[in-house]
C-alpha cells in the first residue's frame, strides 16, 4: 500500500469515528426524550360515599388536580378549573379533583365555591395516587393533564393561571 493511498484512508477512518463520536455526543448532550408514560389506574372515594375510578373518563382529556383545603394556591384556582370546566366540557375536556383531605373540609370548601367537576378525597391514598403521577415530592397543587389515549402530556407543580392552561385545553379539544 502506498503512502499516499494509506494516509487517504487513515483520514477518512478518522473522518468516520469523529462523525460517529459527534453524533454520539449531540445525541448525549440533548439527552433522550421522556418516554411516554400512561395514566396509572386508581379508584378514590367521592364524597357521596361512592368510588370512583379514573378510568370512567377514558377518552377525555382530564385534567387532573391534585389539592387541599389548607393549601391557598389551591383555593385560588379552582375557580378557574370550574370555569374552564363549563366551557370546555362538551369538547370533551373533563377535570377533576383530588383533595388530600379529609371529606368534611372539603365539602364545606365546596359550599363556599362551588365546583363543576368532580373531587374525589384522601389522605395516604391520594397522596400515593399523586406519587403515582410523578408527583414525590407531595407538591400542592399538582395538576396532570392526560390525553384522550391515556398518555400523560403535561405536568405542572404549583398554581395554574389561564394563560398557562387556555392555549393547551383549546388545542385538545380541537377548537
Amino acid at each position: 500500500m502506498s503512502g499516499g493511498l494509506r494516509t487517504a484512508l487513515t483520514v477518512l477512518f478518522a473522518a468516520v469515528i469523529g462523525a460517529g463520536g459527534g453524533i454520539l455526543a449531540v445525541s448525549w448532550l440533548q439527552g433522550d426524550p421522556e418516554p411516554t408514560m400512561k395514566r396509572p389506574d386508581f379508584t378514590l372515594p367521592a364524597l357521596d360515599g361512592t368510588r370512583r375510578s379514573i378510568n370512567e373518563w377514558d377518552g377525555d382529556v382530564v385534567v387532573l388536580n391534585f389539592w387541599a383545603t389548607w393549601c391557598t394556591p389551591c383555593r385560588e384556582e379552582i375557580p378557574l378549573f370550574s370555569t374552564l370546566q363549563e366551557e370546555f366540557g362538551d369538547d370533551g375536556i373533563q377535570f377533576l379533583g383530588v383533595a388530600i383531605d379529609d371529606p368534611e373540609p372539603v365539602r364545606g370548601f365546596i359550599a363556599e365555591v362551588p365546583m363543576s367537576y368532580p373531587t374525589l378525597y384522601g389522605m395516604e391514598s391520594a397522596l400515593d395516587v399523586a406519587a403515582a403521577y410523578g408527583n414525590d415530592r407531595g407538591t400542592l397543587p399538582y395538576t396532570v393533564i392526560i390525553g384522550r389515549n391515556g398518555d400523560i402530556l403535561e405536568r405542572y407543580s404549583g398554581q395554574l393561571h389561564e394563560p398557562d392552561l387556555r392555549p393547551l385545553l383549546e388545542d385538545l379539544s380541537g377548537g
